[in-house]
Formats: structure tokens, sequence, C-alpha cells
């Protein structure tokens, strides 16, 4: 597939902390139908930032969704929707999580910048 071609399964957007740090993902329509369309309807979303112990930072996401294709276990740069708490969390190291999560995306960029992140910055997702 060609760099110019825009495929209908993955959804390009754009993560920026503080309005800084910029990293690109992508939503993968596939892994959670419902979810990623919920999602989508709410871009662009803002919100505080949660960091748990540099393992995964998570953002309250507001869509209020259900549980669709779960798991638990997830690779460095995954995006995830957990349908308890209602966010949306990006892992920052593999992880075996205890709850049930919608597998939504990736990021394709380096996460060495959400390392550093605290309480009380603001975390932006926005579709390309």
């Amino acid at each position: 597939m060609s760099k110019n071609t825009v495929s209908v399964s993955r959804i390009p957007i754009v993560i920026t902390v503080n309005n800084d740090v910029k990293l690109k993902g992508e939503l993968t329509r596939h892994l959670s139908p419902l979810t990623i369309k919920k999602i989508i309807n709410n871009l662009p979303l803002s919100q505080l930032i949660n960091n748990f112990h540099n393992k995964f930072i998570y953002v309250k996401s507001g869509i209020n969704g259900g549980l669709e294709k779960p798991q638990n276990v997830f690779k460095k740069g995954d995006i995830a929707y957990l349908p308890i708490s209602d966010c949306i969390y990006i892992f920052l190291t593999d992880y075996i999580h205890n709850n049930q999560f919608n597998r939504i995306g990736i990021i394709t960029d380096s996460l060495n910048e959400l390392t550093n992140t605290k309480a009380g910055d603001i975390l932006n997702i926005q579709r390309v």
C-alpha cells in the first residue's frame, strides 16, 4: 500500500501532550468497530493525563462504550479502551492487565516523551 492510499480500516490520529509533544498513531477499525466509531464521533478529545508508574497512561473518554473483542495482554504502544472506567489507555511497556479491554489502535512514533508525563498534563487526540 502506498503512503498516499487512504484506508477505511486504519484511521490516522495525532496525540499531543501540552500542545508540545506530537505523536502519530492510528485507530484500527476491525479491532473494535463500535468503539472506534464512538471515539471518532467524539474527536478531538482533550483530557488530563493519569500516569500509572510509567507502565501506561490513560484519559477519560466520555463515550460510554461496551466490551468488544476483549483482551488483557498488550504490547508497548498499544491503544486500548476500558469500558468499566470509560478511559482510553496508551501502554508504555508490555503489560498484562487484570481487566478486559478493547484494543483500538497503536502509536507509531517513539513513546519516550510520554514517560515524562505528570499530573496536570493535558493529552489531545485528533484525527488527521
